[in-house]
Formats: C-alpha cells, sequence, structure tokens
C-alpha cells in the first residue's frame, strides 16, 4: 500500500490582511485571525491573557496615561492616571509591603490626558518628574514615598533605615507631604538628613495618623507656567530644557537648562538659555531620533531643532531654531502619544494618514519618503479608530493600540547574526488597552473602560475579576491553498496532518472552508489534548533554562506553559471537492495553550469535473 504525501504548510510567516487571501503566500495568517500570536520559531500559537497588578477597581473610567519613572536612585515607579485621580504602585517601602495604587493626588482634570517627562534638579540633585495636562500649569514630583513610624509634637518618624532624603523627600524650597491614607498635607522645616521630619504642621501628634501610613511627597505646582491664559498638552525633555506644546496654539516654549520656570533669553542668547519657536500648527507630540529633536505639528508637519554655535561680534553665542522638513499631506502625528522611539536614532509614529511611518535618519530632510511600516495591514490600520492612541517599544516589537476598538497591533523586528532584520506584523490582539508601560520587564496596559490595570500575556485567561475569567477567542486562519498552483481543477482529500503543542484540556477546533468562504462546503474537526494516542511527550523548552536564547522573549509574548505536550495527528475529514481551500484552527475557552507548528493535507485530483463554472 502506497504511502500517504501530505503537503504541509510550516514556517508561519506573518499576518497580512492586505493581500487577497486566495492569491496570498500559503504560510501567512489572513483577515479574521485574531488573539494568536506568531513566534520566533515561526509557529502560531494561542495569546497569554491579562492579570490585574493592585485591587480590582469596577468605575467606568479609563486608565488615561501611564508610566513606569526609573528614577536616578534606582526605583522603579509605576505611574497611572485615570478620573481625576494619579497614583504610584508603590511595592516595599522601608520594610513594609505596600504593595498597592497609592494616591499622588487628586482633583485632576477628568477629560485631558496627563503627559509626563524627566527632568534633573540640579538644586536637590536628583531627577524630578514634570507634568502637564492641558491647563495652563505644569507641575514636579520628587518620588518621595515613606511609610510611617509614628507621629509626635511636631515630628513624622518613617520607618526603616534610610533617612527621609534618602526616599527623595524634598531638602530645599517647598517642602510638603502628604498623607496618602487621609490626603492631609503637612509642612515640613528640618529633619530631611535623619529619620525624624521636624517643624512639621499641622501637629501630627494631634492629627489622624496610623502606623504604616505611607506619606508621599507633595506635588509642587508652577501656576501659569510657562505662559498665563495658555494651556500645556505636550511636554519634552531634550538636552535638560524643558519643550512645551499646547494644542491651543502654534507655540513651543523652552525653558532653561536649570529651571523650569525660565523661558527668557538674551538678544545674543547663550547656550542652555530658554527659547520660543513657532510652528505651523498646533503642537502634536515630540520625537527624539538620533541627537535630533523633532516637532510635530498640525496634521501635516514635523519640524527639526537646530542648535547652531554663533558668533555675535566678540561674543559666542548659541542660536536655536527649528527647521520644518518635507512632508506629504497628513504624513504629521495623530497623537502624542503615538510617537515611539525605537533604538537611539529611529522612531516610528502613527500619521493622520493613517499609517504607521518610520525616521530612520533625521537629518535626511525628505520625511515624505520614508518607509511605511504599517502597508502589510492597511485594512486594519483603515478600519481601526485611533483617538488616544498609544504605543510603546517593548523587548524589540512596537505595541500599537486602538483604544477604542479595543485591539492591539504589534510589529516584531528580528535580527539575525548578520544584521538581517525582519519585521512581520501579528494578527490583531482583542485586548482593552488604552496606556501602556512596562514594569519589571513586563508589559502592563490601563483598562480602556474601568479603573485597572493588566499585565499582558500573563496566563491563559482575560481576568473578568477575581472569580471569574473571560474566554480567549483565539483563531489562527490561514490563507487559501490552490494544490499545486493549478487553478480551475478539482480536488479533495479524506487526512489532514496537523502537529504541534497542546494542553490536556484543550481542543482545538479546525474548520475547513472548501471554494471562497465556504462556497463548496465546510467540514469541522477536533484536536482533542486529552486523547494520549496523539501525545509525543513534553514540549521541548516548555521551561525556562531549556528555551534557546533569542527564540523566545524571556517572560515573554509567546511563553510555552510547563504543562503543554507535542501531538501530532492525522484529521480524517469526509472527502469534498473544491478547487481551493482554507483551514482555520480556533479555541475560545478559559485556561486553553495550543501552538501549531506544520499542518497539510493528502490532496488528490478529483474524478470529478468542475463542470459548475464552464460556459
Amino acid at each position: 500500500m502506497s504511502q500517504q504525501k501530505f503537503n504541509t504548510i510550516d514556517n508561519i510567516a506573518e499576518y497580512n490582511s492586505s493581500v487577497d487571501p486566495t492569491n496570498a503566500p500559503e504560510n501567512i495568517l489572513v483577515s479574521g485571525s485574531q488573539n494568536v500570536l506568531i513566534n520566533r520559531q515561526r509557529k502560531v500559537q494561542s495569546r497569554g491573557g491579562y492579570t490585574r497588578l493592585g485591587a480590582a477597581n469596577s468605575a467606568l473610567t479609563a486608565i488615561r496615561s501611564a508610566l513606569t519613572w526609573h528614577n536616578s536612585t534606582g526605583g522603579e515607579l509605576p505611574i497611572r492616571f485615570y478620573d481625576d485621580e494619579l497614583e504610584v504602585y508603590l511595592g516595599t517601602v522601608d520594610g513594609i509591603d505596600v504593595d498597592a495604587w497609592t494616591r499622588i493626588a487628586d482633583s485632576w482634570s477628568t477629560t485631558e490626558v496627563m503627559r509626563f517627562d524627566v527632568w534633573w534638579d540640579t538644586g536637590e540633585n536628583l531627577d524630578q518628574l514634570l507634568l502637564v495636562v492641558g491647563n495652563a500649569n505644569h507641575y514636579k514630583w520628587g518620588g518621595g514615598a515613606a511609610v510611617i513610624s509614628s507621629g509626635g509634637t511636631n515630628t513624622l518618624i518613617k520607618k526603616g533605615t534610610n533617612t527621609w532624603a534618602q526616599n527623595r523627600f524634598y531638602t530645599t524650597g517647598t517642602r510638603r507631604v502628604i498623607n496618602a491614607r487621609t490626603g492631609v498635607a503637612f509642612t515640613y522645616t528640618g529633619g530631611e538628613t535623619t529619620a525624624t521630619l521636624t517643624g512639621v504642621t499641622p501637629d501630627p501628634a494631634v492629627a489622624d495618623i496610623v502606623e504604616d501610613d505611607v506619606f508621599v511627597q507633595q506635588i509642587l505646582t508652577h501656576a501659569s507656567e510657562p505662559a498665563a491664559s495658555r494651556n500645556n498638552h505636550t511636554i519634552k525633555v531634550f538636552e535638560n530644557q524643558v519643550f512645551f506644546g499646547s494644542e491651543d496654539d502654534n507655540e513651543v516654549y523652552v525653558t532653561s537648562n536649570d529651571d523650569t520656570l525660565d523661558t527668557a533669553f538674551s538678544s545674543t542668547r547663550v547656550a542652555g538659555e530658554g527659547a520660543l519657536l513657532t510652528l505651523d500648527g498646533v503642537s502634536r507630540g515630540f520625537g527624539e531620533a538620533g541627537d535630533k529633536l523633532l516637532l510635530f505639528a498640525g496634521n501635516h508637519s514635523i519640524w527639526k531643532v537646530l542648535y547652531t554655535n554663533i558668533t555675535v561680534s566678540t561674543t559666542l553665542a548659541e542660536l536655536l531654531s527649528a527647521k520644518k522638513l518635507d512632508t506629504g499631506a497628513n504624513q504629521g502625528a495623530l497623537s502624542p502619544d503615538a510617537i515611539v522611539q525605537v533604538g537611539s536614532r529611529q522612531l516610528v509614529y502613527l500619521t493622520n494618514e493613517p499609517a504607521l511611518r518610520l525616521i530612520d535618519d533625521p537629518d535626511k530632510d525628505l520625511i515624505s519618503q520614508r518607509k511605511t511600516l504599517s502597508n502589510p495591514i492597511k485594512p486594519d490600520f483603515d478600519s481601526a479608530v485611533w483617538t488616544n492612541a498609544v504605543g510603546i517599544w517593548h523587548k524589540n516589537a512596537l505595541y500599537l493600540a486602538a483604544q477604542n476598538d479595543s485591539r492591539l497591533f504589534i510589529l516584531e523586528f528580528i535580527e539575525d547574526a548578520q544584521g538581517r532584520l525582519r519585521t512581520f506584523w501579528q494578527p490583531p490582539q482583542i485586548l482593552p488597552v488604552r496606556a501602556m508601560f512596562v514594569f519589571d520587564g513586563d508589559l502592563y496596559c490601563g483598562s480602556n473602560s474601568v479603573a485597572e490595570t493588566y499585565q499582558l500575556f500573563d496566563g491563559l485567561s482575560d481576568t473578568a475579576s477575581d472569580d471569574s475569567k473571560i474566554p480567549i477567542n483565539a483563531i489562527a486562519k490561514f490563507a487559501y491553498r490552490v494544490p499545486g498552483d493549478r487553478r480551475g481543477n478539482l480536488f479533495n482529500f479524506d487526512e489532514y496532518y496537523v502537529d504541534g503543542e497542546i494542553q490536556a484540556n484543550t481542543e482545538i477546533t479546525v474548520t475547513f472552508k472548501y471554494g471562497w468562504d465556504g462556497s463548496d462546503g465546510e467540514g469541522v474537526q477536533t484536536i482533542d489534548g486529552s486523547d494520549d494516542t496523539i501525545i509525543e511527550g513534553n514540549v521541548f523548552g516548555g521551561s525556562l533554562g531549556q528555551t534557546p536564547l533569542g527564540q523566545n522573549p524571556l517572560g515573554g509574548l509567546t511563553a510555552t506553559p510547563a504543562d503543554a505536550l507535542r501531538f501530532r495527528q492525522i484529521v480524517e475529514t469526509p472527502k469534498n471537492d473544491f478547487d481551493k481551500y482554507q483551514v482555520i484552527f480556533s479555541t475560545n475557552d478559559v485556561d486553553r495553550f495550543w501552538a501549531i507548528i506544520s499542518h497539510g493535507p493528502a490532496v488528490q485530483l478529483s474524478k470529478s469535473r468542475h463542470i459548475s463554472i464552464r460556459v
């Protein structure tokens, strides 16, 4: 008896929604795929879920802004903004496990997006987090947090061995702390270099203070800075000078490099002084590529900041100006939060077209000829609602969220040992993503609907609450295949080979669509992970230490569960004549994992003629 020859697909390349699925490479995923990932071993697998960071919060308000501040004293502080609340996630402070989102300040705007950058304060000899939130002010926070041991007469005693100054509390200027539990603010006049603050008012001895209360440094408000009656929407620190942009006018104010309140400059401008730049549109954010700062203005424009040394008479001066780059219509940035630096010289940004464009050399003026990265998934880009779009770079991949659609797009960048770069898109991930940040090496997001924060690609289910899970509807839809590229003929098969990885509790639905969208019939079969006859053994690399470095991001996107099993199965299905067919692998359940490595039928030419299409 002759052996069957299976015509298998392996080395899955990418997701592509731009090509006609009946005329596409057979090893790509096409439109309709979702919640699956192509890993660096070129197999497709169901994605991980998400788990909550911190306590549940069912308030129907999105996390509008988030970041992780890696400060100059070694701290890693996740920060989020929602409704009118600004919070920091504190782990262990002064030997106490806080492990909770802790209020920094409230009573903010409930509609604006908060934006941040980090500036070095020579007076405190510490970096500071600067904030703008769509009003005339800008704000400064030093990152101080401490756990209280007790409050005495005009004193506050903290726990741990650090002094208050070592916990980043201010030693100069306005010095105030807030009890995060009660919201009561206290001013102090001394004791920062010890564990006991002195000159504290109101008197802690009669205030509502209990052991293990968390105190944070109060945010400083710089009212009407850099200008009165002008709203600050965007911010960027470059060469320790702060650039403030507004969505209401075309001006960008630039501060001196040692004072965020000083935008003045002399007629013969000295290096480090302030400046005022006038663009041709409202501020749409800032980007940094190489050693150049780029200013995005209106729907169409990009400007490059130039620092030029000049000699005026006998005085060495500096000219700070902006040069407009050549861009096409709608090739400016759509969102300040979707301008993402990639490495040291490149940045990518979402345009108003919409498209994802790459700037790889900021010294080239012709931006309109820059590479467009989004063309392989242009239909997805065109149909997405990009309001409040956000992006982030993490572990050699770009993540771009269309939060109104709950869709996360991922563009992978993979470089081999010879320096050859391969980029490919993942299928859309259906996730409640708005703001994103990286914490402890993992990717997190703020929810687009409730006041919660999640670790992404963690576990095997999406977390609805402490008591329930949301199924992940994972679909890998491959391009149509025409056996032997013999279009117009009829074919059939009754055996389909599949090998991959599966958990014992998982059943993969295998759907065969014969003809366009099943016009010639449809078949459905299953692969059952509990069937011992198809199991080969444990998956190589299922635990850290077995996976070859460079194959899967550590702790990451495409990690394989330790209990995943290798399988191979010949799926039997009734014969059905077709001129082309499509195969779809899917699950829609909680706590399930599967991966497809290769698959294909033992196809043969049908004995029937394709009479129905003859004229």
